[in-house]
């Protein structure tokens, strides 16, 4: 007999061309469980993406994973929905597939875990299908059981999310008082937690080889191709504080590599950021930071970049976007003329190497020429930096998303799967497929030669 309330928290597979663990944490359930932990509920972490779970192993074989705690997932082929061989662009090879724990397992640990009450993480909204597959195994397995499903697409696309997915309740946001609701419609006790959410459990099993740290919410700027506005609201600075104890628990129970999950980690540095890697300092610790969201160009300047080598920072992915500034002027204002070359020059002094420094060039906007990012990556490449070509995917809440549902020749507004940047959804006159991948060959050839030729 149960004594405790038990909460089942699930991180859905993920369908897709392709699929790489770039520290992806479902960070929000985290945050949910500790919540819950706290109002006494017992809760089961069903993670569809454990790439160490035995039995997928023996059929999918072991997912190549690298020291830094990233790396590849369990790979099943699939065929391809038949609404995307409809519309399969002329030339397009890809492979679809199922990433992810065997579906079998999935739903034996469903079985196993006997809910109360479920809670459903969703990622980018052309990821659905793993969302939908995982929600209607379990309203299958458990019909009378309240299903709440919450993250990117469930914010994004509520209305497509609770069809789908079958789920009770489909949220944007999730506090304490809106959890509580919740648990008394379910019947259950409330989990007494006041305003927002605890941080994230420390339990190394939900965890696995690398960690996260998030020391603000949101963004302060604007960009018109970001969803995070819709996403998180406005910017609130965090608590260095709160952030080091909770970085501290994680460190002490093992981890040492950790990502950012900052959408503007350098805003208001004097205050969080620079006072977090301080304590670090101080306090003797060695972690590997890594920063899978870009920085902003503008806010690094030599001080900061010393400190960040000195704390452990492994690699350092930058916002560039583009070099031209009416793209800048068009799209968003939190790029300044110089401030490429500048950031690179106090990264390069504060002890970074070329092959620790990348920078994110964005391709593939609505009317953006082929030209605009080749000179781009010309200017990346005087730099002397790694290059990352970032193709666009519609994002619906975004402000470019009315534009890019009038402009692209696939069905955005009613199938999210074409969100997915493989198929290049904004392609037109000035900038088709062709030149894309010529584009991202030359920044491949490049980045090749800093890792091989530069240290």
């Amino acid at each position: 007999m149960k004594e405790k309330p038990r909460a089942l928290l699930i991180n859905p597979p993920v369908y897709d061309f392709a699929l790489y663990d770039l520290f992806l944490k479902p960070y929000g359930l985290f945050r949910l469980a500790a919540a819950l932990r706290k109002g006494g509920y017992e809760t089961v972490y069903l993670n569809a993406l454990d790439y160490r779970e035995p039995f997928s192993e023996a059929v999918a074989g072991p997912a190549k994973r690298k020291s830094d705690g990233t790396g590849k997932f369990f790979r099943i082929p699939r065929e391809m929905p038949s609404i995307l061989q409809e519309y399969l662009p002329e030339g397009l090879n890809r492979r679809f597939a199922r990433y992810g724990i065997l579906p079998e397992v999935m739903q034996q640990k469903m079985r196993e875990a006997r809910p109360d009450i479920a809670f459903l993480s969703t990622g980018m909204t052309y990821w659905y299908k793993g969302a939908a597959e995982a929600g209607n195994m379990f309203k299958s397995l458990f019909p009378g059981v309240p299903l709440i499903a919450g993250g990117v697409y469930a914010s994004l696309m509520p209305e497509h999310c609770r069809t789908h997915t079958r789920a009770d309740t489909v949220l944007s946001r999730l506090d304490g008082e809106t959890l509580d609701l919740l648990l008394r419609k379910a019947g259950l006790t409330p989990a007494g937690i006041a305003g927002p959410l605890p941080d994230p459990l420390t339990d190394l099993e939900y965890w696995d080889d690398a960690g996260v740290v998030r020391l603000n919410e949101g963004c302060p700027y604007r960009c018109d191709y970001c969803a995070s506005g819709a996403l998180h609201g406005g910017f609130t600075a965090g608590d260095p504080e709160k952030s080091f104890s909770q970085f501290r628990q994680l460190y002490e129970a093992g981890l040492r590599n950790f990502a950012f999950y900052d959408d503007a980690l350098l805003v208001n540095s004097e205050s969080v950021f620079i006072p977090f890697l301080e304590k670090i300092l101080a306090e003797g610790m060695t972690p590997s930071f890594y920063t899978p969201n870009a920085v902003h160009l503008n806010r690094i300047d030599p001080d900061t970049a010393r400190l960040m080598k000195r704390a452990g920072f492994r690699e350092l992915r930058l916002g560039y976007e583009s070099s031209s500034s009416d793209f800048h002027e068009s799209h968003g204002s939190k790029y300044r003329e110089g401030s490429f070359t500048a950031a690179v020059e106090a990264l390069r002094r504060g002890g970074f190497k070329p092959r620790q420094i990348a920078v994110y060039i964005l391709a593939g906007l609505p009317d953006q020429r082929s030209d605009e990012v080749e000179t781009s990556v010309r200017e990346a490449r005087a730099g002397g930096v790694r290059i990352h070509i970032a193709e666009f995917s519609p994002v619906p809440g975004s402000p470019l998303w009315s534009s890019c549902t009038e402009r692209s020749r696939f069905p955005l507004a009613e199938e999210p799967l074409f969100h997915n940047n493989t198929f290049f959804p904004m392609e037109w006159e000035g900038f088709n497929r062709n030149q894309l991948s010529s584009i991202k060959q030359e920044a491949a050839t490049w980045n090749r030669n800093i890792l091989t030729k530069l240290v």
